[in-house]
Order: C-alpha cells, then structure tokens, then sequence
C-alpha cells in the first residue's frame, strides 16, 4: 500500500461507520440544500486493510428512474473513500458523471498522461484507439464485493469518454460519461459492487467508447 493509500485510509476509518452484515445497498432519502430529492445509498467496500467498511453516497434521480453519482456532490468522508479507493489503482477520481440502476454502485477513477501522438490541423494520421479489460477471477459468496475494470484510450479530437461494468449479465452495473474539451489521453479504471449468493460462475463486461472508436471485453469469475 502507497504512503498516499495508507494516509487517505486512516482518514476515512475514524469517520466511516463499521461494517456490519447489510444487503447489498440501503437507500434513504433527503433534500438537498436547494430542495432537490436526493438518494444516499450505503453499500459496503473494503476498508484497504483486509476489512470492509461502509460508504455512503449522494445520487440524485434523473427522470428515466436512473441515479446519478458526482464527486463534487459527495460529502468530505465519500470524497476520502473515493480518493483512497483511486488511490490504491495510482489513480484520481473521475470528475465524470457516473450512473446506476437497481442496487449497485461504483466508482470510477482515472490516470491522465500526455498523448504519445499530439493531436493537430498538420497531422492527418492522427492515432485513434481505445481498450477494455473487464474484471475476472475468484469471488466471495454471499457477502458484496467489488470488481474493477480497466482501459486506455487516446483521441485526436474532443468529446466524451464513456464506460459501462457490468458483473452478473449486468445485473450489477456502474457507468460514467466524462466530456474532454480537447483531444485526450488516459489510463482509467471503473469498480461495481455486487452479491452473489450461490457458487456459480460469473459473467462481466466492460464497454468504453471515446469520440471515434468503441472497445468491448467479456470476462467470467467464479463465485465460490
């Protein structure tokens, strides 16, 4: 674990609840300072030390019934999770707009470099490529846990990156849309949360498009 990890997780374990046996997320609702519904989901993640810890997070419906995650409307303590949780990929949180519906959550996370091939109006062989790894391996039974996809891109023009996990046939899944106002660079990972409660295997999937090219990958874990 990085000195950054460490930091960022003994932070967030004297502010976070314990863990406790839940289903797989508790919703509550509240309003926001101006009003608006708000759904604070708790789910259950690892705490980074062998142990699992709640976390909450404020998602605000859309009017397709769907639930809408952005870090800068989290409070402090999510802020740390989510940071701790990017943390431990050597990455930062996605200032994308992340998406759930039914009982999952996520987390999405990103790593910005410098393109390898600068994009310009004198270079017409511009590269255009985008990968996908969706999660595999072993899984618990019966308790959540999370999976974490992984993908790289490079655009030579502007536009948005999008990326949907899916764990179960996608019965759990997380996406984000992030906009890039000039062309762009990256090495990102997304995390769902999900339960099993038999041993069986596992389908997941991981699709990313960016402005002109679109990567798609299936994987299976076995939950035991």
């Amino acid at each position: 674990m990085s000195s950054r990890t460490l930091i960022l997780c003994l932070a967030i374990a004297t502010a976070l609840p314990a863990f406790a046996e839940t289903p797989l997320s508790v919703d509550r609702t509240e309003l926001s300072p101006k009003g608006e519904l708000i759904i604070v989901r708790r789910t259950t993640w690892p705490d980074f030390d062998g142990g699992q810890i709640q976390v909450d997070q404020r998602l605000k419906p859309d009017d397709f019934g769907r639930l809408i995650y952005r870090y800068k409307d989290q409070t402090e303590v999510t802020k740390l999770y989510h940071q701790a949780f990017c943390a431990s990929m050597d990455m930062e949180p996605s200032q994308g707009e992340g998406m759930v519906e039914g009982p999952a959550t996520g987390w999405a996370c990103t790593r910005e470099a410098i393109p390898r091939y600068p994009a310009s109006q004198g270079n017409p062989k511009s590269i255009d490529w985008v990968t996908a790894t969706a999660p595999s391996g072993r899984v618990p039974v019966g308790i959540s846990y999370y999976s974490t996809g992984q993908m790289n891109a490079e655009s030579s023009v502007a536009g948005a990156r999008t990326a949907r996990i899916g764990v179960d046939n996608g019965r759990c899944y997380f996406s984000d849309t992030r906009h890039y106002s000039s062309p762009f660079y990256l090495s990102e990972g997304i995390g769902v949360i999900c339960t099993v409660n038999e041993s069986r295997f596992v389908s997941t999937s991981l699709d990313v498009c960016i402005p002109k090219q679109c990567a798609s990958n299936r994987g299976t874990q076995f939950a035991e």
